[in-house]
């Protein structure tokens, strides 16, 4: 299966974990929820950040 994000890891918004990592993980889903804390994280292109740093600041 394609991705539709290639070369973008996702981390958890509540407990960071690296989703990517995550068994049967499908950046084809608007939805993942979280094996680690089960919180629902957005996958979207609104979503993606040049880093943590940013990401914390809001910048894009």
């Amino acid at each position: 299966m394609n991705e539709r994000f290639p070369d973008v890891d996702w981390y958890c918004d509540r407990c960071d974990s690296h989703l990517n990592n995550q068994s049967n993980f499908d950046d084809n889903k608007y939805l993942w929820k979280c094996t680690e804390c089960g919180h629902k994280n957005s996958i979207s292109s609104t979503n993606i950040y040049d880093s943590k740093k940013d990401y914390w600041s809001g910048n894009r």
